[in-house]
This record gives C-alpha cells, structure tokens and sequence, in this order.
C-alpha cells in the first residue's frame, strides 16, 4: 500500500501567512498526486487521469494566491503538467547545422 503514495514532510507555517492561507488548497494538491512510477492516475480519483479534477482546482487556487504550484509537485512531474513544446519549424531550420540566416 505505501508504494501508492509519495514520501511526503510536513511544514509548520504561520496561519496568516500566504502558505498558511493556501493550505486547504496544498492539502489538496498533495493527496491528489499520482504515485511514483504512475503519472497518468490521481491515487485517489482512480478513475480520472492525473491531473484530476481535484488537483486542477486546487492549482488554479494556489496560483490565484500567487503561489506556484510547481514548488509543490515532483519533479518527476513538472513534464506531464507543462510538456515541453514542439519545436516550430523556423526553430528547426536554425538550430540545423550549415543552415542559412535567411
């Protein structure tokens, strides 16, 4: 059962201060992190693919208060939230060796 959910540490933080306002919403995007190795399912909304429902509400939230929500997810996450972006083909053309400047 411990392999369904991610190490996690707890944080004592001043009840006024941004965190402290954020932490329904930190609550929620912890729990509904998927486990190691699974990035496509929340571990707790099984039947949704990560990112659930659930998270998504509590990101939007967290960025609302101005607080990134990438500080709170794992790493190993980062490219299922922002997959990197196809290169355009002008990119392509200019990252080619011997190609030409216009």
């Amino acid at each position: 059962m411990a392999e369904q959910w991610r190490a996690s540490v707890a944080l004592a933080v001043a009840a006024d201060s941004p965190l402290g306002r954020a932490s329904d919403a930190i609550d929620a995007v912890a729990a509904h992190l998927p486990p190691p190795e699974q990035h496509a399912r929340c571990a707790v909304c099984r039947d949704q693919p990560w990112p659930c429902g659930p998270f998504d509400r509590a990101a939007r939230d967290l960025a609302a208060l101005g607080i990134p929500v990438g500080y709170l997810v794992p790493l190993d996450l980062h490219p299922v939230l922002w997959p990197p972006a196809p290169a355009s083909f002008d990119q392509q053309t200019l990252d080619m060796p011997g190609a030409t400047d216009g």
